[in-house]
């Protein structure tokens, strides 16, 4: 009979241990700066301002918080950056070189949603921002001084 248990037992913890494997939730450990005003996307967190700076000290306080101004990759990344409807920085510059748009990380400009007859070459527009969000060209080059929101874009894989 005490054969029978332990069988039994062994067989029991057995499976409770298959279960818990593939039946385990995976948890997200999260950066500490990612907290309230976050939203995670596609495996990204992103902050909206509430307040606005120049481009440069918009980029400085994402970077400040392990983060940068947003990267645009693809057509529903910019359908979530437009979804905020807020006028703001992204992470888009020509300041090295004029109508040369690279993203903060320095990868080239491939895929844009410029609005027509932007980027309009003025050289004093040297920074991206969405400012049209009621359609999916939103983006317009502007002067970097100018003070708007920002959206920050931290990567979490």
């Amino acid at each position: 009979v005490f054969k029978i248990i332990v069988s039994k037992q062994n067989s029991l913890t057995e499976e409770r241990d298959n279960l818990t494997r593939k039946n385990s939730v995976k948890f997200l450990i999260f950066p500490k700066k990612v907290q309230l005003g976050w939203r995670i996307f596609r495996g990204s967190a992103y902050y909206i301002s509430s307040t606005e700076k120049t481009w440069q000290e918009s980029r400085t306080y994402c970077q400040s918080v392990g983060a940068d101004l947003m990267i645009i990759n693809s057509k529903e990344e910019q359908d979530f950056a437009n979804s905020f409807q807020t006028y703001m920085w992204i992470g888009l510059t020509d300041s090295e070189t004029e109508g040369r748009w690279k993203w903060v990380d320095g990868s080239p400009l491939t895929t844009s949603y410029w609005r027509d007859g932007e980027p309009n070459g003025k050289t004093v527009e040297n920074c991206g921002d969405i400012k049209t969000f009621t359609a999916e060209r939103s983006w317009n080059d502007e002067n970097c001084s100018h003070s708007l929101k920002w959206i920050c874009e931290m990567k979490l894989s």
